[in-house]
């Protein structure tokens, strides 16, 4: 696999953007002007100090030495030519050596100086290779026309082309024609603006591969001015299997609102049609036991009383699993509305099955909450209802408590009944499911299974702390300000 093109390094930007040849030429036409017309050589060694330092704008950097090497054949030359000296000879050497000595210093400090700038340019160069070479996106640089200057290893494998099939390619050839031309639209309105903001700065958009084939990616666009010269860096990301999941998930929901669709007309044909039968059936018993009046004897009697309670317990199973099915997707003015905890206990015990000599104690801390109705309010009364449905005594109490945990409420239902064995305690919240025979305790054995859909619903949890002999508690989460989805 080839490696990335190279950025452009910032000797490059050093030679582009620093001192020019002409400039070079005229620092050293003064130097050699001042080492002519000063005897001494002080000016012109200065001058000539100065040429020296122009190597920094110069690659290589033994081009310093060459620069000092010119400094030292002018310094001895104009010491040769100059003949009219009025200062003393040594005084000439002197000062002569002492510019020699420091053209010749500058030169090394400057030659040190830039190779060891050059080792640092040279380790970040190596690092930022080695980040694009290594990176898992694909990394494409580009010039504004959209020619193309770099392309890292991550690229060749998304797109199937080598680095040398398209370093110096328009950029429109990674994509398919249909999108060509909307990347064209792209450039030129960035070359009209000078602006990256006037493209979008992530979008997806469809790659071409050397086969043929196409695959959908995300591009992230950045800018980067390099001597005088704006490169945009294509950052891609491939997103098929992203793309994959998005597809199942609309078949999903696809399906799941098909289920949806289908457990409604259920729903419908059981509160409705199945019903019709029941009644039937409840209505003829009640007309044959009036006909034979007086014929029938006791445990005929009580046949027929056995027979409409279990059309009674067929309708009721019938209305919980359309209540069951409805949950979450049918609302109305109650779910949006607030109300005062101390309220909404008021209309829970208005709504309970309570016994004379059973006792219901709210906690004051209801007084200082406020929430939806709905369906908490149905909760409470699915919860005290089971309580005392479920007691083994004619008298009975039941604790409500609340706590403030922040974003949700913790709600409690406490009694004092024969309790739940630690073996049921998930058992309880499934459908059907009963502790005691129905002949002993009527029910549907839909109740726990309503509340804990009404729970999960709201992304929060129930449970229940019980053992045999020690009453059964009932906890659960509630947000403070539900969201109906």
């Amino acid at each position: 696999m080839s490696p990335p093109k190279a950025l452009p390094t910032l000797e490059a930007i050093g030679t582009e953007s620093k001192m020019t040849l002409g400039s070079t030429v005229v620092i050293f036409a003064i130097a050699t002007i001042f080492d002519l017309m000063t005897p001494l050589g002080v000016a012109g060694g200065i001058a000539h100090v100065f040429f020296v330092l122009c190597g920094m704008w110069w690659r290589p950097a033994y081009v310093t030495f060459v620069f000092a090497a010119i400094a030292t054949t002018l310094t001895v030359l104009a010491y040769l030519v100059i003949t009219e000296i009025t200062a003393s000879l040594s005084a000439v050497v002197v000062n002569r050596a002492l510019s020699l000595a420091a053209i010749w210093v500058v030169a090394f400090m400057v030659y040190f100086n830039l190779k060891k700038t050059a080792l640092a340019i040279q380790g970040n160069e190596a690092r930022l290779d080695a980040v694009v070479a290594g990176s898992v996106d694909g990394i494409i640089i580009i010039d504004e026309h959209g020619t193309i200057e770099s392309f890292n290893p991550a690229c060749e494998e998304l797109f199937g082309f080598s680095a040398e099939e398209v370093l110096g390619q328009h950029v429109s050839m990674l994509v398919p024609v249909p999108y060509r031309q909307q990347s064209a639209e792209y450039l030129r309105r960035y070359q009209e603006a000078h602006d990256v903001s006037v493209i979008d700065g992530n979008r997806e958009m469809v790659g071409l591969r050397k086969d043929g084939s196409t695959f959908p990616f995300e591009r992230s666009l950045g800018e980067t001015r390099v001597g005088g010269k704006t490169l945009l860096t294509l950052i891609i990301r491939d997103i098929t299997d992203r793309k994959k999941a998005e597809e199942e998930r609309e078949i999903y929901i696809e399906r799941l609102a098909r289920s949806n669709q289908e457990l409604d007309q259920f729903a419908y044909v059981a509160s409705h049609d199945l019903k019709a039968p029941l009644r039937v059936i409840d209505n003829a018993s009640r007309w044959l036991e009036e006909d034979l009046e007086g014929k029938l004897d006791e445990e005929s009697l009580e046949n027929m009383a056995l027979l409409r309670n279990r059309v009674e317990r067929m309708e009721k199973l019938l209305d919980d699993l359309l209540e069951y099915s409805r949950i979450g997707r049918q609302t109305d003015d109650r779910y949006t509305t607030r109300t005062s905890g101390a309220e909404l206990m008021k209309d829970v015990l208005l709504l309970v099955e309570k016994p004379e000599r059973f006792e219901i104690k709210v906690s004051p801390e209801f007084s200082r909450i406020a929430l939806n109705a709905m369906p908490v309010q149905q909760i409470f009364v699915n919860l005290i209802n089971n309580s005392i449905k479920h007691h083994d005594k004619d008298t009975g109490r039941i604790e409500i408590g609340v706590e403030d945990r922040g974003e949700k409420y913790l709600f409690s239902v406490r009694d004092d009944g024969p309790g739940i064995a630690p073996r049921f305690h998930d058992q309880i919240f499934k459908m059907f499911q009963t502790l005691k025979p129905r002949d002993r305790v009527e029910g549907s054995g839909m109740g726990l299974a309503i509340i804990h859909k009404h729970v999960q619903h709201f992304g929060e949890a129930i449970s229940v702390d019980s053992a045999e002999g020690q009453g059964a508690e009932f906890r659960f989460t509630w947000p403070k300000h539900q969201r109906l989805n």
